[in-house]
């Protein structure tokens, strides 16, 4: 039993905007895969070590005036070169590696904004569906009653069969938009569950609630912070490509036969010549990426700047709208609607004026949802941008 209350309790309370926020950013697959990838930069940053793998050279044989036989002396001579690892190298490397590394975490931050303005979108979809819905079975509720009273007139007398008809007419279309509103609930849910990552059956939350947009600081966004990081990165490879510009320097150990059965051991050390401009072509290339992403960077600044003003400006409109329909249009018509209804029943107006005012009722009904949720759009697209929520 208690079993059973659980079960009912559970399907009938919903999930709420902020669980399937995280549900959905728990198990996105993209997100995932975004994560995935960003282990790889780990081994990234060790790659400069190929630059210290060593060379090993045997030399067999004999030449020349040689008496000796191959199978007595087999081997002539043996080396082993060394690189030396020039020292800013490696932390050059390294340093290259950890500003790609902070960028790709901010373009993961970006994505999961991006998420996030999705789900809410979704989310809100759902109470927006639910609300016509609610209009649907409003409009259903008031046909059905007007039909009822309707036909009891006709089988009086004392109406037309027309207007039988025309009222039978409102109560089928009204049927029918009460099951085409169901059905678009059913795929808002649908759509909210494959973001989410688990079925949805319903969801907690009102279609009136509007959150605050809290200032956004575009310094701090992550599309502009990745730029930075990105900058950063390639003038450290620039600095890195200079270093790699350097004399490459290597010791080398020499094993080598010197007469019949001796060997005599060398040292050496060699290094490159940095001549025919070696790496110029890397840092012309590497300098002339920093001046475009500094632009990239101004330019998303900008953008998103611009794009939150307007968000903002949009969304305070839009509130005060409904705030007019809310407050001052809905409460009117809907007197209008009750008194009509009333002088419908005391035949003072005829059943075209009542459809009329109905018509107006449920317009405005569709007017005030259809701005709730042209405001929540708007405030899923600042939660994309980089908004909190």
């Amino acid at each position: 039993m208690i079993l059973l209350l659980l079960l009912v309790v559970g399907l009938s309370c919903g999930m709420d905007l902020k669980t399937a926020i995280e549900k959905a950013i728990l198990s996105y697959p993209s997100i995932r895969a975004l994560e995935e990838e960003l282990k790889g930069f780990e081994g990234k940053s060790l790659t400069y070590k190929s630059y210290l793998n060593p060379t090993l050279g045997v030399e067999v044989g004999n030449f020349g005036t040689s008496k000796d036989g191959v199978s007595s002396n087999p081997i002539y001579r043996v080396s082993y070169s060394q690189p030396l690892l020039i020292y800013p190298i490696g932390k050059l490397s390294k340093e290259v590696v950890r500003y790609e590394t902070e960028a790709f975490k901010e373009r993961i931050s970006q994505e999961r904004n991006t998420l996030r303005g999705e789900v809410y979108s979704a989310f809100y979809s759902v109470l927006y569906k639910k609300e016509l819905l609610n209009i649907a079975q409003e409009n259903y509720r008031i046909s059905q009653d007007l039909y009822k009273f309707t036909k009891k007139l006709f089988e009086l007398g004392e109406i037309t069969k027309l207007e039988l008809f025309r009222v039978e007419r409102e109560l089928d279309l009204a049927k029918t938009e009460l099951e085409l509103a169901n059905t678009d609930l059913k795929n808002a849910l649908q759509r909210l569950s494959f973001l989410v990552g688990e079925e949805v059956r319903n969801v907690e939350g009102k279609l009136q609630d509007l959150p605050p947009m809290k200032e956004i600081n575009p310094e701090n966004l992550p599309q502009v912070r990745q730029y930075e990081y990105m900058i950063k990165s390639t003038k450290a490879g620039i600095d890195l490509e200079k270093t790699l510009a350097k004399p490459q320097v290597s010791v080398e150990a020499i094993g080598e036969k010197v007469s019949q059965n001796e060997y005599g051991a060398r040292v050496a050390l060699s290094a490159t010549l940095p001549v025919f401009y070696r790496r110029e072509g890397e840092i012309i290339q590497l300098s002339a990426k920093v001046r475009s992403l500094e632009s990239y960077r101004s330019l998303e600044l900008k953008r998103s700047r611009s794009e939150y003003e307007r968000l903002l400006s949009r969304y305070e409109a839009l509130k005060r709208e409904v705030n007019n329909v809310e407050n001052f249009m809905i409460p009117k018509v809907k007197e209008e609607l009750s008194l009509a209804l009333k002088s419908y029943r005391l035949r003072t107006i005829t059943s075209l004026e009542l459809s009329d005012t109905k018509r107006r009722y449920l317009q405005l009904l569709r007017y005030r949802a259809d701005l709730l949720m042209q405001a929540h759009e708007e405030y899923a697209r600042y939660l994309s941008l980089g908004g909190e929520l």
